[in-house]
């Protein structure tokens, strides 16, 4: 006769699942399937070419495929801790948000995931890292869109003004005139740096549970400069629309806001590489 665990090794090795999963892999993935699920509408919909959407990686950015990875990751790497009584009904919720077929919910789902799991983890523990690549997906995906939803008015107005500064055209409030022209083209919600600075803070968020990095002042710093970076590019990429109007839809949806958008994967990925390896040459 085969003994049981000889069993579950061999059915482990035939499917590539580990076979000592536990509470933290668990979570890690009920987090990814929601977000994927809030994120869905992107992910599915494209107006243009279908190699396009596959080169813009299904619509979303590469950092939120790489936090995605990286929580599951340390998910199935973090040991088979069993789940607790509170977590069944935890887990229903979350799995119930991402068969409702509106976004908000597993938008909701990823906040209940994360919040729960960073009050129920110890703060040495690998559940604590895990949450913490969730939380920072929340700033994209909730707070991010919240923060743009009560003060859209004064933020794009900013972003607007910025632009118009740089390029020497006049704005009224998120209308920026074109250079040498009398057309306008307005700084809409999703131009906005601040999806930018979201994606500066996932991705630090993410480098820092990834590498269990301690976090000190010139982390800090780290994180301050990525997000100087993003909203700087931002204004770079509007400023150029305004300079060169008819090149408007090459680089807001065409080829060139592809090119911009992974100039800006590359440029903070580049400054988190500094960070990281300045910080894992540090004493803990």
């Amino acid at each position: 006769m085969t003994p049981a665990s000889s069993v579950r090794r061999t059915l482990a090795e035939r499917t590539y699942w580990p076979e000592n999963i536990g509470r933290t892999g668990i979570f890690a993935g009920a987090g990814v399937i929601a977000t994927l699920n809030a994120l869905a509408d992107q992910i599915v919909a494209f107006d243009g070419s279908l190699i396009i959407h596959i080169l813009n990686l299904g619509g979303l950015s590469a950092v939120i495929w790489f936090a995605l990875y990286a929580a599951l990751k340390i998910g199935m790497e973090a040991g088979d801790e069993p789940l607790r009584k509170t977590d069944l009904p935890v887990l229903l919720a979350i799995l119930a948000s991402c068969f409702i077929p509106v976004t908000v919910a597993a938008r909701g789902g990823v906040l209940l995931c994360a919040c729960y799991f960073f009050a129920t983890t110890r703060p040495d523990a690998p559940g604590r890292r895990v949450a913490l690549v969730l939380l920072a997906l929340t700033g994209t995906l909730v707070w991010g869109p919240l923060i743009l939803t009560l003060l859209a008015a004064p933020i794009l107005s900013l972003d607007a003004h910025i632009t118009g500064w740089v390029i020497g055209s006049p704005v009224t409030a998120n209308m920026v005139q074109f250079a040498g022209t009398d057309r306008i083209y307005i700084v809409a919600m999703a131009c906005s740096s601040i999806h930018n600075i979201s994606l500066a803070i996932v991705l630090w968020c993410t480098a820092v549970a990834l590498f269990d990095l301690k976090v000190d002042r010139r982390l800090l710093l780290i994180c301050a400069g990525m997000m100087s970076l993003m909203f700087a590019l931002n204004i770079v990429r509007l400023s150029l629309m305004g300079l060169f109007p008819d090149q408007f839809e090459f680089l807001h949806a065409g080829a060139g806001g592809l090119l911009f958008g992974w100039l800006e994967v590359i440029a903070m990925a580049i400054l988190a590489g500094f960070g990281v390896s300045n910080a894992v040459a540090r004493p803990r």
